[in-house]
């Protein structure tokens, strides 16, 4: 098990619950029930690299010794440190690393210790959070095992990943940011919609 204050990029390895919104569906017709989002539409023609997570997008881990998988919710192990990750365009490959605000962090957790707003956002146990603490902006990237709490380094804000990512303990007023999440057919994770609020730092 993880020590308080382990790096959130060397976790990895392997329930479901009929509340969560994990769909398992073939991954092209997954592409296709996404691309009619309106946000998707209106972003054609942009810098795909540059856009925020897109429904349908995959997920690609950007560090440690499997930096360039892509992500699998089997691939998981529960209560492990998470992954740094970043969303992929599914139609160019395109990683979307430059808009500093996709820096995402995945991990899975058994779904009987989720809140029922956790596992609506859930596939499998696994989990997506912004990796941008609401307080000041800053990387989060420590990971307590034992409270299953993402904790930033800067002011020691702790959010809660089993409860949709509440805050804990202080400076931070705003809950951390998910991404609703899917498995294609093959079991790899994909983005089911953007984010559940505007990540980032927050001023009020």
């Amino acid at each position: 098990m993880a020590k308080h204050g382990s790096p959130p990029c060397d976790g990895a390895a392997s329930g479901a619950s009929t509340h969560r919104r994990a769909l398992i569906v073939g991954g092209a017709a997954l592409a296709a029930g996404f691309a009619g989002s309106g946000e998707t539409a209106a972003a054609a023609g942009a810098d795909p690299s540059k856009l925020e997570v897109q429904p349908g997008d995959f997920l690609e881990i950007v560090r440690g010794p499997r930096k360039g998988e892509r992500v699998r919710a089997d691939a998981l192990e529960i209560g492990a440190a998470p992954f740094e990750c970043f969303p992929v365009d599914p139609a160019t490959g395109t990683v979307r690393r430059g808009h500093r605000l996709n820096r995402m962090l995945v991990l899975r957790l058994d779904p009987s210790e989720l809140s029922d707003a956790t596992v609506a956002n859930a596939a499998d146990g696994a989990l997506v959070f912004s990796a941008i603490c609401t307080h000041k902006g800053c990387t989060i990237k420590s990971w307590m095992a034992e409270e299953r709490n993402l904790r930033c380094h800067c002011h020691l804000s702790q959010f809660d990943a089993r409860s949709a990512g509440d805050v804990r303990n202080g400076p931070a007023k705003h809950q951390l940011p998910m991404v609703p999440l899917a498995l294609d057919a093959e079991g790899f994770v994909v983005a089911a919609g953007g984010f559940t609020s505007a990540p980032g730092g927050k001023t009020k």
